[in-house]
């Protein structure tokens, strides 16, 4: 019996950190589980070592290991950090905390919530997994299993990761994510893909796509997100490929680098840099620097047919989605098919230091050419059959438009789905 009552009473010792303390227990219970010493606490538990303190309703505590298996009410503090979970354990040796069946931690920065995790106290760190769940200001991000480092306030998102950044109102999803709280920086790798569903002007769902290798985010100082390599761009009236896109939410534009092509209906654009400006979401100018080009399809009793803009820039406004005035400068030249009684009827080539060209309904009302204008009329029995001989220097009609495919589809369904359900709400515990 004395030798019972000095188990029941002893301290655990912790290899290198001190002692474990029990604090509280309304009833202690001396047994031997499995062969080993052991001590089962019940009833408002109250344990610390140093600057940790785990309580729980109940416990059980092997003497020769050290480890304290948690039940019921779990909760485990550590400065500012707050773990809790339905079940768990503490290890003193390793200064590990463990939580099952539904575990939550917040710092004060950042919730998480998952199905099971760990936290290190000596590493400060946190490894979360099943059903993840990542909560801060102004973002969400869901995965299979992640990483925080809560000196650097740095996570790692591993499998099937999906960011909903809720001042945008999109989501990015990708194979891996890693972030920077306090840098507010984050980049996503392994196909990553960003899906923004905005409302057009006619009430129906306007979803724009991205897809690129690498997706990166920035905010702080002028927000922007930038997709890296082999970057695809599709929404309902504009698409767009490049090496690499720059998306300026606060300005609400595009910036387009690395070999750009941009189309917008029947319009495809080329040159060194693009840059895409939106006005509410809808389409207001595009400006062209270097090698601008131009080319629009125009069908005719079955014969394909471009008209042809080029110029060191371009410019192009847009009203109520439909190109209103184009201005070339600097070796500016244009041809445009004619038309009289909707019948074909020629081309005109013109040139000059600049050319404005007004459009009434996407249709040309106007060319006006300033500056070294040349002309030439070739009517239409002439061009008939002959028409790639009038294509201008550096023309190109690419069949690679990007649109968006079945899989696509399938992806922003899933995506979108899991948003409106309320962020697996389920996912892990409050």
């Amino acid at each position: 019996m004395f030798m019972l009552v000095l188990i029941l009473s002893q301290d655990l010792p912790a290899q290198g950190r001190g002692n474990v303390f029990l604090e509280h227990a309304d009833s202690l219970v001396g047994k031997v589980i499995m062969g080993e010493q052991a001590r089962v606490l019940i009833g408002n538990v109250r344990m610390t070592q140093e600057d940790v303190l785990v309580t729980c309703d109940s416990a059980t505590q092997f003497l020769r290991t050290g480890m304290v298996f948690l039940s019921g009410n779990v909760v485990v503090k550590d400065d500012s950090v707050i773990m809790r979970a339905p079940r768990g354990s503490y290890n003193p040796n390793l200064r590990k905390a463990e939580g099952r069946d539904g575990v939550s931690l917040d710092d004060g920065k950042v919730l998480l919530l998952a199905r099971e995790g760990e936290y290190y106290v000596n590493e400060k760190k946190a490894f979360f997994r099943t059903d993840v769940m990542v909560r801060e200001a102004g973002s969400t991000i869901l995965s299979d299993s992640l990483t925080y480092y809560r000196l650097e306030t740095r996570s790692i998102a591993e499998g099937n990761v999906r960011v909903h950044d809720s001042a945008q109102d999109l989501v990015i999803a990708g194979a891996r994510l890693e972030h920077w709280s306090t840098r507010g920086f984050s980049r996503m790798t392994g196909d990553p893909a960003l899906v923004q569903i905005d409302t057009a002007a006619d009430g129906q769902p306007d979803t724009l796509l991205v897809r690129s290798r690498v997706m990166e985010s920035y905010r702080t100082g002028q927000r922007k997100l930038l997709a890296i390599d082999s970057v695809r761009i599709v929404r309902s009236d504009l698409s767009a490929i490049g090496g690499q896109a720059t998306f300026f939410p606060d300005g609400d534009s595009i910036a387009l680098r690395t070999e750009p092509v941009v189309w917008y209906e029947q319009n495809q654009v080329t040159g060194d840099s693009i840059n895409v400006y939106l006005q509410e979401q809808q389409l207001d100018r595009v400006d062209v620097q270097g090698e601008a080009f131009g080319s629009s399809r125009v069908d005719t009793a079955g014969v394909i047919r471009f008209d042809q803009l080029s110029g060191e820039t371009m410019n192009m406004e847009f009203n109520e989605r439909k190109l209103s005035r184009v201005t070339l400068d600097h070796r500016a030249t244009s041809v445009y098919h004619l038309f009289e009684d909707s019948l074909a009827n020629g081309l005109n080539r013109t040139s000059g230091d600049r050319i404005v060209m007004e459009f009434d309904s996407g249709n040309v009302a106007s060319i006006t050419v300033i500056g070294g204008v040349e002309g030439e009329y070739v009517p239409e029995n002439i061009l008939i059959g002959d028409e790639s001989s009038y294509n201008l220097p550096g023309f190109l009609w690419r069949d690679d438009r990007p649109l968006i495919n079945p899989t696509d589809r399938t992806e922003i369904g899933r995506m979108t789905a899991e948003w409106g359900a309320g962020l697996r709400a389920e996912g892990g515990a409050e």
